[in-house]
């Protein structure tokens, strides 16, 4: 690991632990959710690296199929993953406030049925990589289907900020009903969640890319021993 990656590992580690004390000690509650509207400083920002990692997938899937470079299937297919793995998070945390907020885990509520249309669209995209043994189809039909299921992306939006439901209203498309500690707090943990998620995002991509390498070589040494 570079110098500058250890700097940038380490402060991201700093202001984490600073958004942190600030979600959990600095911010004051809800006036109407009271303790449970602590979830928020979690919920919000797994919820935006989730929309942020299907972007990717998308943006990554729409120039792949412009110009057939590998390293673009690549981005997309660890924007997909990335993308369920805060979707699980999202989903996990939506159900603990419900709980607190309506005494349910779940509800069908629009904004939690959404989501979870979301998250099934895309794990569909990971397995569908995953039933393909050939790199350059699967690279395509995935950067097809990639794109397609990007629609659930905006319908989960959405519902979130205009579809009146059981869903607690902190943000609404009014404004926000938050002082301007609990604003600061939100905001400082969007910035330390999306830090994190640069880094984790670019050691998965390297990973990634060295176990593609590693399987083109296997292709071309079988396509070899086959001639």
């Amino acid at each position: 690991m570079s110098r500058k990656m250890i700097i940038f590992l380490f402060l991201i580690i700093i202001i984490n632990i600073i958004a942190y004390y600030a979600a959990y000690i600095w911010a004051p509650p809800e006036a109407t959710l009271g303790e449970s509207s602590r979830i928020l400083y979690m919920h919000v920002p797994s919820a935006w690296l989730t929309y942020l990692s299907f972007v990717i997938n998308l943006i990554a899937s729409i120039l792949y199929l412009r110009s057939r470079k590998q390293f673009l299937d690549t981005m997309a297919e660890v924007g997909a993953y990335l993308g369920l793995l805060f979707g699980a998070v999202t989903l996990i945390g939506g159900a603990i406030w419900s709980n607190a907020a309506w005494g349910a885990y779940w509800n069908w509520d629009p904004r939690q049925t959404t989501t979870l249309i979301l998250w099934i669209a895309y794990f569909g995209y990971v397995s569908l990589r995953a039933s393909i043994d050939s790199m350059e189809k699967r690279a395509n039909i995935a950067a097809i289907y990639g794109i397609v299921a990007f629609a659930t992306v905006p319908l989960s939006y959405v519902s979130i900020i205009y579809w009146q439901t059981l869903h607690p209203q902190i943000v609404t498309p009014g404004g926000i009903s938050m002082t301007p500690r609990m604003v600061i707090t939100l905001l400082l943990n969007l910035a330390a969640a999306t830090m994190l998620y640069t880094y984790i995002y670019r050691l998965f991509y390297k990973i990634r890319s060295v176990e593609v390498r590693l399987f083109t070589y296997r292709e071309m040494d079988l396509g070899e021993i086959e001639a």
